[in-house]
């Protein structure tokens, strides 16, 4: 019978080891539900902030692609300009040869006198916001 005893008080201490573990797992389980709920809660609560905290400024893309677009509106202007006045010359020219050669190349050069002063405009929009805010 102490046989008997000692299996029934060793049954007792295992049964008590296998509820306390599953105690201490529940009690584990139920800290990182709460642990989670409380993340959840912080993060739902997040608001948006403005684009200085990363320290890029949409502004900055705006005013280029702006700049970039009056630069391209006042080239074509300019070519426009250019056209009509090397027609009007062409026309003035009559059938004057050395004339129309010499308009041709005039044309020419300031064709590519527009697409320079193009180049040079939309390089300059590149240099718009790089830190200086001496040219807003």
């Amino acid at each position: 019978m102490d046989m008997a005893n000692r299996r029934s008080s060793h049954d007792t201490r295992e049964s008590r080891a296998q509820s306390s573990g599953v105690r201490s797992r529940m009690v584990m389980r139920l800290v990182l539900l709460l642990a989670l709920a409380a993340a959840t809660l912080a993060l739902t609560q997040c608001q948006m902030v403005g684009d200085n905290l990363t320290g890029v400024r949409a502004s900055v893309l705006k005013r280029k692609n702006e700049c970039v677009r009056h630069c391209a509106d006042a080239r074509k202007d300019a070519l426009k300009a250019e056209k009509k006045l090397h027609s009007d010359n062409e026309r003035a020219c009559g059938g004057s040869a050395q004339c129309h050669s010499e308009e041709k190349a005039r044309h020419d050069a300031a064709e590519d006198a527009i697409d320079a002063a193009y180049r040079a405009c939309v390089n300059g929009c590149h240099n718009q916001g790089g830190g200086d805010d001496d040219d807003d």
